[in-house]
């Protein structure tokens, strides 16, 4: 496979998570030749880039072990241009937090031996791992920036070597289904919630990759 089966991940974490105004067209264009049309802002263009590297390393290192260590990996690459210390776990001082429509949430901060607790919990299967995986690891914002994008990625970099990828439920045509999934997520983190939210993302977020082999290509940065 190569990062552009993974379209549908860069796009749905991009417009939801970070507000990517980029079509999900101009977003598998970028992707595929490196191509700017479509592309309308600096700002667009940083977060394609990032999520395009991350997306490539996942396909490169998706057979590692998930612990602190490649979760940590994963943000730096998720955050290189957004973020102050990518891949660096943050501190209680920072007070990083996510605002929801039910309060704030602020998660203590971890230390390396806890993000690896947390990355070695059991779940029954691999899809159910990475729908879990993905839930924690957003709820305990480990990092100062990208942690839903890094959450995500790690999910996929399970799915991905049995055929599926996870994408953030979205719809172009209207905030409605994007909005669903946002208030599930926020009752996760403030009620501790989780199946409501693993639900919909089975439901509307799994999906079958193009192709069943995992081959991992170079991109074509095309610029």
């Amino acid at each position: 496979m190569n990062i552009t089966d993974l379209a549908g991940v860069v796009y749905s974490a991009g417009r939801v998570f970070d507000g990517l105004a980029t079509s999900r067209e101009g977003t598998e264009n970028f992707l595929r030749s490196g191509s700017l049309a479509g592309i309308s802002s600096r700002a667009d263009l940083a977060l394609l880039e990032d999520l395009r590297d991350v997306a490539q390393f996942i396909v490169d290192h998706h057979d590692q072990q998930i612990d602190a260590h490649y979760v940590r990996a994963v943000n730096a690459q998720i955050t290189r241009s957004g973020a102050l210390h990518p891949g660096q776990l943050r501190t209680e001082d920072q007070q990083i937090g996510v605002r929801t429509r039910y309060g704030r949430h602020t998660a203590p901060a971890l230390t390396e031996d806890d993000l690896d607790r947390l990355t070695s919990s059991r779940w029954e299967n691999v899809t159910e791992r990475a729908l879990g995986l993905f839930v924690v690891l957003a709820k305990a914002q480990p990092f100062e920036d990208g942690n839903k994008r890094t959450a995500l990625f790690v999910a996929n970099s399970l799915l991905i070597g049995v055929g599926r990828m996870l994408v953030v439920p979205v719809d172009e045509n209207g905030p409605e289904v994007s909005d669903v999934f946002s208030d599930l997520l926020a009752v996760a983190y403030l009620r501790g919630e989780h199946d409501a939210v693993k639900n919909l993302l089975r439901e509307h977020g799994l999906v079958d990759l193009p192709h069943n082999r995992i081959t991992s290509t170079r991109r074509n940065r095309g610029h």
